[in-house]
């Protein structure tokens, strides 16, 4: 027999006595003892059908996956869906373009801080209703803050405070029979006492350089000698406040009112923006 074919050696072993006697029921001892043969280096031909479709599907598989292996490989890398890369290029494309309005936020913010000055003082600002007993609300024109380019200094000609600045406000008010007519005041304890604040307009005089104006008092009488060094930095920081709230133009200007207002004159009109000086009241 030829060594492409499979060769099966049947032995048939003569059962002796003994072994007959003992195989009551039948024993494995009397089973047929068959021996199959199968060369390793046959050949698969049209007499084993069976050896070549199980040869068959075992190289299919194998097959498919070295073709994907050798196109993963070519490709430098695993297969990528398509639908999961467009998907990670859109995220990608938004994180980009969030991350770039952050920035453009945060330069325009630190290009409109560097726009306003810095008087290095921080301002302490009295609400109304702290020191004041008298009800602000409809007792006045509202301020419109698009309008307000102008900022105006005068003084109260009366008695200046430093300890008991509510009790010298609250007779200062009384005396005007009303709401006193500033926007705010500078007292001696170089605190910023609110008036009508950024809520309603000034009727501190007819002839101020525009209706919406900004106009700050300081208390006391100030025609010899100018405020003392804390009240001048609080209202400069009052008008640094009052551009960073958008109540105040960048293009403001600044201008000093009122009678016996010469030392106050003298001090501020060496301050950024300052205009003229005004004695009418």
């Amino acid at each position: 027999m030829d060594s492409s074919h499979i060769a099966v050696r049947a032995a048939r072993r003569s059962p002796s006595p003994a072994a007959v006697s003992q195989s009551t029921y039948g024993s494995l001892e009397s089973i047929q003892d068959i021996h199959i043969r199968v060369d390793k280096d046959c050949g698969v031909g049209e007499s084993t059908p069976l050896l070549s479709a199980a040869q068959r599907s075992t190289t299919a598989p194998s097959s498919l996956t070295a073709s994907s292996s050798s196109t993963a490989s070519s490709a430098g890398g695993p297969p990528v869906n398509p639908l999961h890369k467009d998907c990670f290029n859109w995220r990608s494309v938004g994180l980009l373009v969030m991350c770039a309005s952050a920035l453009a936020l945060a330069a325009y913010l630190l290009w409109r801080q560097t726009q306003t000055p810095d008087f290095g003082y921080r301002l302490s600002l009295i609400g109304h209703d702290v020191w004041s007993d008298m009800d602000l609300q409809g007792r006045g024109t509202l301020l419109d803050p698009i309008r307000v380019y102008t900022v105006v200094f005068t003084h109260t000609e009366g008695s200046e405070c430093h300890d008991d600045c509510p009790d010298i406000l609250r007779k200062l008010e009384r005396s005007h029979l009303g709401e006193l007519p500033y926007n705010f005041m500078v007292a001696g304890d170089c605190q910023v006492f609110e008036a009508r604040g950024w809520h309603y307009r000034s009727n501190f005089s007819r002839d101020l350089p525009g209706s919406d104006s900004l106009v700050t008092a300081f208390v006391g009488n100030f025609s010899d000698r100018p405020p003392i060094d804390c009240q001048l930095m609080a209202a400069q920081a009052l008008i640094l406040e009052s551009l960073k709230r958008r109540i105040l133009q960048q293009e403001y200007q600044l201008y000093v009112m009122g009678s016996n207002t010469e030392a106050l004159q003298r001090e501020v009109r060496h301050w950024p923006q300052y205009a003229s000086h005004q004695t009418a009241k």
